[in-house]
């Protein structure tokens, strides 16, 4: 279902503080808070943020929402998705759906099909200075994707890739 009138204002607010300058993020996992909720806002029940490790072959899950709570200890190797290698190398979406679903899903992690086990969710590779540093993963439940939600998700994904940006550039 699409979003409340409510939850929409409320998505702006959160998109509007996630493009503030200076930053008001105390740090990394403040600013991927506040990332996650504007992505509930937007109409996602399940989201989960990951992370790449230091030596960029690992993911790791940062935030999650509506997900159990052992979802929060994934670990997704990269070397064993192509679709996760792709994602990694630029920032790009995927929209799954039952058209595609077949062809991607065989080469997506176990353990994210298991989570996300309908056929329609969005995954979105983002980036800050020409590196991908977040991977997010959201859908509505399994069920078909309203297409405000899916709007707003890649606005939302565009406002944390600025804050991103702004929070890299801040003075410590």
């Amino acid at each position: 279902p699409p979003p409340s009138a409510d939850a929409l204002q409320l998505w702006r607010k959160q998109c509007a503080e996630l493009l503030q300058d200076p930053s008001p993020f105390i740090n990394a996992m403040h600013l991927t808070t506040s990332a996650r909720d504007a992505f509930i806002s937007c109409g996602m029940e399940r989201v989960m943020l990951l992370m790449l490790d230091k030596t960029s072959t690992v993911l790791r899950v940062n935030q999650t929402a509506g997900l159990p709570k052992d979802a929060a200890t994934l670990q997704l190797f990269i070397k064993e998705s192509t679709v996760l290698q792709r994602l990694l190398t630029q920032p790009t979406q995927l929209r799954m759906t039952p058209a595609n679903s077949a062809q991607f899903a065989a080469l997506l992690p176990p353990q994210l099909k298991t989570l996300f086990s309908g056929q329609h969710w969005l995954i979105r590779s983002l980036s800050n200075n020409g590196k991908v540093m977040l991977l997010v993963v959201a859908d509505q439940g399994g069920g078909a994707l309203s297409e405000i939600s899916v709007q707003a998700f890649g606005k939302t994904a565009q406002c944390i890739e600025r804050a991103l940006g702004i929070f890299s550039h801040r003075k410590a």
